[in-house]
């Protein structure tokens, strides 16, 4: 069993290098890079050209990719040499390991790093679901509070009237997207949904539905408006409004 658990549920590493199918390796690479909760890489030394050491090139390119679209604590590296390494490291943490010759210490050393790290994310990611609750106006809290029952659509504006009148609502849409509370799906128009709409406004080619940190976002909001027994009432009432549908 997993030593290393987040919110009380116990995670298990996923491997890429043991795959066979080498398309199959580079999507699992990417996607996990994105995805997965951390990113480990062991970046030690491999081989020596000369007093050159040399690293596994792959592994370069796949921190270098992490570094560049996560968070500084979801990227872990660690290394079991003391070579000069051949990037810049001085915002780096790079951890040392000797798994070859103490592999108990190596393996405690490692879940101990993943444990500090999955702390630093879950404080900074509370962090910043308190500060985007914080700046949210009415709009924009009626329209995440909407979005977490189903898709939103965006304000038709065609008229003055529908520009004046919905003028507040496509703002909030627009700030909650700027946020990370809501992301766009895009519909496809085919000739049946085109002819059934009639040449309808081009905004219902549009949904907006909310993100995980958008839901986190409303969770915050919520616990800070209404009470716990509140809360518990409202959620079985859109349960059951969801089975009655």
């Amino acid at each position: 069993m997993s030593k290393i658990k987040f919110h009380g549920v116990s995670l298990e590493p996923v491997r890429v290098d043991v795959r066979h199918i080498s398309d199959s390796i580079v999507t699992e690479i990417l996607q996990g890079i994105a995805h997965h909760l951390v990113v480990f890489a062991d970046v030690t030394t491999i081989a020596y050209v000369g007093d050159k050491p040399i690293r596994n090139a792959n592994v370069l390119y796949e921190v270098g990719l992490a570094h560049a679209i996560r968070l500084p604590e979801e990227v872990i590296l660690f290394r079991s040499d003391e070579d000069q390494l051949i990037f810049d490291i001085t915002n780096v943490r790079v951890n040392s390991y000797d798994p070859d010759t103490d592999p108990s210490t190596a393996r405690e050393l490692v879940i101990d790093s993943m444990n500090n790290a999955l702390k630093e994310i879950d404080l900074k990611r509370h962090l910043s679901v308190r500060r985007a609750a914080e700046s949210l106006d009415y709009p924009s809290w009626m329209a995440l509070a909407e979005a977490q029952h189903g898709d939103i659509t965006h304000p038709v504006m065609r008229t003055m009237g529908q520009a004046i009148g919905n003028a507040s609502r496509a703002r909030a849409i627009e700030r909650l997207l700027d946020l990370g509370a809501l992301k766009t799906e895009y519909l496809q128009v085919t000739p049946e949904l085109f002819k059934s709409a009639g040449g309808g406004p081009a905004e219902n080619m549009f949904r907006y539905h909310t993100t995980p940190f958008g839901s986190a976002i409303f969770e915050e909001g919520t616990a800070r408006i209404l009470s716990p027994e509140i809360v518990s009432i409202l959620k079985e009432h859109f349960q059951n409004e969801t089975k009655d549908s």
